[in-house]
């Protein structure tokens, strides 16, 4: 059986870091289902980045420990690029989205099709146009394997995990 692939938004790593009264224990199972390998787990270094400016609003020595934490998990850290940057600003003008265009960009050029998120407004918007996205970057000579980003969050990852079995 071939292991799930899921991409992990900077959202879950805040919420488990910061203990989220509401989504801090599913993500932190998020997490260490992540570290156990028990699905293939991908990130960037733009989660780090986001993870720094996010948590140093609340607490710079937090910010500092969180993000090398991060760094040292056993996640798949994607590298960005010149063509990755390129697909992001497709994918930015076609959905609205900003940041996240980044990471929906990893995800078309590496065929990862889940991402594990709690900010379903922008991903929707991913999902939603996810034709328009492949049929703009074919004009760029790519042509990503997967057809549409499934998204799974804090609610709904118990459901995606029994599936795995």
């Amino acid at each position: 059986m071939k292991t799930k692939t899921a991409y992990i938004d900077t959202n879950i790593f805040v919420y488990a870091i910061l203990h989220h009264p509401v989504f801090g224990n599913e993500a932190e199972r998020i997490v260490r289902d992540a570290v156990r390998g028990r699905f293939e787990a991908y990130g960037s270094l733009l989660v780090a980045i986001e993870l720094l400016g996010a948590l140093s609003k609340i607490n710079v020595n937090k910010a500092s420990i969180a993000t090398e934490a991060y760094l040292q998990l056993d996640v798949r850290l994607l590298g960005i690029d010149h063509l990755t940057v390129k697909v992001a600003t497709i994918i930015n003008r076609l959905t609205g989205i900003k940041y996240d265009s980044v990471h929906a960009a990893l995800m078309f050029l590496n065929n990862i099709d889940t991402i594990i998120t709690n900010d379903e407004k922008d991903w929707k918007q991913v999902t939603s146009k996810a034709r328009e996205i492949l049929d703009e970057l074919k004009v760029y000579g790519v042509e990503p394997e997967i057809s549409k980003i499934h998204v799974v969050t804090t609610n709904t990852y118990k459901k995606w995990v029994e599936n795995m079995a």
